[in-house]
C-alpha cells in the first residue's frame, strides 16, 4: 500500500509539472489596463580620473486602452496619467512631478503637458511592441504657457523630451517590461529563448533573455529571465547639452521576476535589475573630433506593477 501511495504522489506530481500553459495576451476591446513603473538609477562615469556619480529616480503611470483587436494584434491608445523624476549629481539635486501644485519649476509644467496626451502601441498578444506611433502628439503644445521662454531654449527642451519620450525610447522600455511569450505551450519549468533591440537616446543594443516559467498559481504565471546584453550597431550620436555623445561597446546582464495576470496575460508585477558598462564618447560638433572617450557603469532596478 505505501508502495502505490508513493507512486500515486509521483504520479499526480509529474502530471502537474507535465500540465501545458499557453501564455499570451487575452485583452479584450474597450478597456483600458494600467502600469505603474519606478526606476531607481545608478551612472558612475569616470572623467578624467574623477567619479561622476548620477542617481535618478523616475515613477510614471500608464494607461493602455485597447480600441481595436485584429488577429493576433492590439492597438492601444495610451496616456501617461503621471510622471515624477528626482535626480542628483555633484551635490546638486534636480526633481519635477506632474502631480505637483509648483508653479515655478519648468521641468513640472512641461510634465503636466504631457499628461493625458494619447499615442498609439501595436501589439501581439505575445508581448511584443510591434510599433509605438503617434508620439508627435506628446509634444503638442509642450511650452503652453511658457510665453518668456526664448525659442533656443525651447528647441533644447524639445529636443531632451523627444529623446527620452520618443517612440524608440518607449518601445524599448515598454518591452523590457513584458515578456515575449514563447510561440507553443509550455509546462512548468520550461524555457524559451527571445532577442530584443535596444533603441534609447545614445544607447543601441540587443538582449538575448532566457525564461523559464517556475509556477503556475491560481491567479499568475511566474516567469524569471536571465539575459546577456551585448552591442548592436554603432547608435547615432545625441545632443545632450551642447554637446554630442554615444555610448559604445554596451555589455551587461538583466535578471527578471514576472508576475502575469492567467486571465489576461497583462503585468501584475515585475522586477528587473539590470548592470550595463560601456564607453562615452563626446563631441563638440557633429563633423568635429572626439573631445573625450570615458567609461561609464549603469546599475539599474525597474519595478513595475500593472491592473486592468
Amino acid at each position: 500500500m505505501k508502495k502505490i501511495f508513493t507512486l500515486l504522489l509521483l504520479l499526480i506530481t509529474v502530471s502537474g509539472y507535465a500540465q501545458k500553459a499557453k501564455l499570451e495576451l487575452k485583452l479584450q476591446k474597450d478597456s483600458t489596463y494600467y502600469l505603474t513603473v519606478n526606476v531607481k538609477m545608478d551612472i558612475d562615469q569616470l572623467i578624467q580620473g574623477t567619479h561622476q556619480i548620477v542617481k535618478t529616480t523616475i515613477t510614471g503611470k500608464m494607461a493602455h486602452k485597447v480600441v481595436a483587436v485584429q488577429d493576433t494584434i492590439y492597438d492601444m491608445d495610451v496616456v501617461y496619467k503621471s510622471i515624477a523624476m528626482n535626480m542628483e549629481i555633484g551635490g546638486k539635486a534636480m526633481s519635477f512631478d506632474s502631480e505637483s501644485g509648483d508653479t515655478t519649476n519648468i521641468f513640472t509644467k512641461v510634465m503636466k503637458n504631457l499628461i493625458g496626451k494619447s499615442f498609439t502601441i501595436v501589439m501581439s498578444k505575445r508581448g511584443q511592441v510591434i510599433a509605438v506611433k503617434n508620439t508627435e502628439r506628446i509634444f503638442e503644445n509642450l511650452f503652453k504657457g511658457f510665453p518668456q521662454m526664448d525659442e533656443q531654449k525651447k528647441a533644447q527642451l524639445l529636443t531632451q523630451f523627444q529623446q527620452s519620450f520618443g517612440a524608440k525610447t518607449i518601445k524599448g522600455n515598454l518591452q523590457e517590461s513584458f515578456v515575449i511569450f514563447p510561440k507553443t505551450a509550455i509546462a512548468v519549468k520550461g524555457t524559451w529563448t527571445n532577442q530584443t533591440n535596444l533603441e534609447a537616446a545614445a544607447i543601441s543594443a540587443k538582449t538575448k533573455t532566457i525564461f523559464t516559467l517556475d509556477n503556475i498559481t491560481n491567479n499568475s504565471y511566474e516567469i524569471s529571465g536571465n539575459a546577456i546584453i551585448s552591442p548592436d550597431k554603432a547608435p547615432a550620436y545625441k545632443k545632450a547639452n551642447n554637446f554630442f555623445m554615444r555610448l559604445l561597446n554596451v555589455v551587461g546582464t538583466n535578471t527578471t521576476k514576472i508576475k502575469v495576470d492567467k486571465q489576461t496575460g497583462w503585468i501584475t508585477q515585475s522586477i528587473i535589475t539590470k548592470h550595463i558598462k560601456g564607453d562615452v564618447e563626446l563631441k563638440q560638433t557633429l563633423e568635429g573630433p572626439i573631445m573625450i572617450t570615458y567609461p561609464m557603469v549603469i546599475a539599474a532596478n525597474m519595478e513595475t506593477t500593472g491592473k486592468n
